[in-house]
């Protein structure tokens, strides 16, 4: 471990501890429910389809759900801010950061952004009516109660290289994990079986249900909206491009739609496009003269009413859990 890492885990290490003593206050928003969907590294894990997966659910199950995350990059005038009701949707992707506001396209329910998650929670239950929260990647935020922490473990990078930022990618010790109440561990169809194997005997030592979890892609889809079987990659000379934590499990996910040939174009995670990386993309498509070019939902909800590019594909991924050891009752 690295100074810098090693000053890192004493600092989370002691705020945990805090915590764990009560020492530190941790507020809880009267008769609200909340559903934490976070992980112990950054990024990559695939919590955006994930968080989805678990609003419909409890929707499913009867409850008045809303969501509210950091609004990570959002740049937004005041704050908790509603991104999206039942029926409307308010913010922009600036305002809201890309994965919010994707939320607030692909759920039917309320999206709240605030960087004070208490905040958030309390616009939830006293605006809307909540009963239950889905808080997007509030694992490290141990100043909201929560009824339920369920951490997904990435299978191809579980324990971030087992080290600490900055060193690694892990934001706490994998000591953490101890406050959890479930695991899931993701992507498992992107490793084999040993890999899994391996994972889930690491895992066992910290007593909680396992429960097994795929992001497969279900489609393609234009500007349009039309939706394209997956079978159109095949064969096909394919630009893809993103602004991922991990943009090598996208492409290996093309990869498996058996392209004739794949071009890369990558940005930092989160990354807010400009007109120059739209020339850039264009350029290089010309250049590898692309039958295709494709991206994720979440870097396309940051270009679609900006920018447009010729020959662009939206690759559509849906969250499954496999084996469910989830408990959904409280």
């Amino acid at each position: 471990m690295g100074i810098l890492g090693f000053i890192f885990n004493l600092i989370t290490t002691f705020r945990n501890y805090l915590y764990d003593k009560y020492i530190l206050r941790i507020n809880r928003v009267k008769d609200l429910r909340v559903v934490c969907v976070g992980n112990i590294t950054v990024g990559g894990t695939g919590k955006t389809p994930a968080v989805q997966y678990f609003a419909e659910k409890y929707k499913s199950l009867g409850y008045n759900v809303a969501v509210v995350s950091r609004g990570y990059k959002g740049k937004r005038k005041k704050d908790p801010f509603l991104v999206r009701d039942n029926k409307t949707i308010f913010g922009t992707t600036k305002e809201a950061g890309d994965e919010a506001y994707l939320h607030s396209l692909k759920l039917k329910i309320p999206v709240i952004v605030s960087r004070n998650r208490f905040e958030g929670c309390l616009m939830a239950k006293r605006v809307l009516d909540a009963d239950l929260v889905i808080l997007d990647d509030g694992f490290q935020h141990r100043k909201l109660w929560r009824d339920k922490n369920i951490v997904l473990i990435d299978a191809t990078n579980p324990f971030g290289y087992e080290k600490l930022l900055p060193d690694g990618t892990l934001r706490e010790s994998v000591k953490g994990l101890n406050r959890a109440d479930e695991i899931i561990i993701t992507k498992s169809d992107l490793v084999d079986d040993l890999i899994l194997t391996n994972i889930k005997e690491r895992l066992t030592i910290y007593n909680k249900p396992i429960s097994m979890a795929t992001h497969g892609p279900t489609k393609l889809y234009g500007y349009n909206g039309k939706d394209m079987k997956l079978d159109k990659v095949r064969d096909k000379n394919v630009l893809i491009f993103s602004a991922l934590a991990n943009p090598h499990q996208f492409e290996e996910t093309i990869k498996k739609l058996n392209p004739k040939e794949i071009s890369t174009i990558e940005f930092s995670d989160h990354h807010e496009f400009n007109k120059r990386d739209i020339d850039k993309i264009i350029a290089k498509s010309n250049d590898i003269n692309a039958d295709m070019v494709i991206c994720t939902e979440k870097d396309f909800v940051k270009l679609k009413d900006i920018y447009e590019i010729p020959k662009l594909h939206i690759l559509a991924i849906e969250f499954n859990i496999l084996e469910d050891n989830i408990c959904w009752k409280f």
